[in-house]
């Protein structure tokens, strides 16, 4: 394509045609040619690297989900309610359908989170982690039940932890009062024990792979035991 401009001089006109010569032309092609082709080989290799990061089985976001997960127990914190029958004790509910607590680490905003982390099925028979949470603002023990019973707690904020897997286990390690010793067990309630667990194991099945995770409580609700008794006066 060539450009053509028009100069005029005083009141008479005069034309004056300038355009590009073939050799300014030619350059201009090859300097074009040559960073579609480094855009081409670049374009490539982040394919390549992203294709292969597929094929690994690595996912960012998953990834992520293990280190928000593994905070949310880490912050996990000694909630005391009250019952008639139990008196105070820390908050925490573990079984073989999923587990409850309070963490000073939600999802989302910066207030402390009632959370509860249920094993649900899914349509081609596996099963699912699903992660939700509310406000736990000042809740009683029977508001925090009344928020599971009545499926409100399904209501806040939830996230996917992992999903088409299989036998899903639960297992908590704590002290046990009547044995006087650490030992992992399938149900820990803290209205029962009066403290929280030191660590939650899930384990499950992803394929014909056996895995774990394991999430460490650092909070050493052992020695506030005696909150209960002397609260409870």
């Amino acid at each position: 394509m060539f450009f053509v401009r028009v100069h005029y001089t005083g009141g008479e006109k005069s034309n004056t045609f300038h355009g590009y010569t073939l050799i300014e032309v030619v350059v201009a092609i090859a300097i074009f040619s040559a960073m579609l082709l480094l855009g081409g080989m670049a374009l490539n290799q982040g394919l390549k690297q992203y294709q292969g990061l597929i094929e690994k089985g690595f996912c960012f976001w998953d990834y992520a989900q293990n280190i928000w997960t593994d905070k949310s127990f880490h912050s996990t914190i000694d909630y005391y309610v009250h019952t008639d029958t139990q008196g105070w004790f820390p908050y925490f509910r573990g079984n073989q359908d999923g587990i409850s607590l309070v963490t000073l680490a939600p999802f989302a905003g910066d207030m402390p989170v009632v959370v509860w982390i249920r094993k649900e099925n899914v349509e081609n028979g596996k099963e699912k982690l699903i992660y939700y949470e509310l406000p736990v603002y000042a809740k009683s023990y029977r508001e925090l039940e009344d928020d599971f019973t009545s499926g409100a707690y399904k209501k806040g904020r939830s996230i996917r932890i992992i999903e088409g897997i299989d036998r899903v286990q639960f297992e908590f390690y704590g002290y046990d009062i009547r044995d006087e010793k650490h030992k992992w067990r399938k149900i820990f309630e803290g209205a029962e024990t009066k403290q929280l667990p030191l660590l939650v194991r899930i384990e499950y099945v992803q394929g014909d792979e056996k895995r774990m995770m394991t999430y460490a409580i650092h909070v050493n609700s052992q020695l506030k035991r005696g909150y209960a008794g002397k609260y409870g006066k």
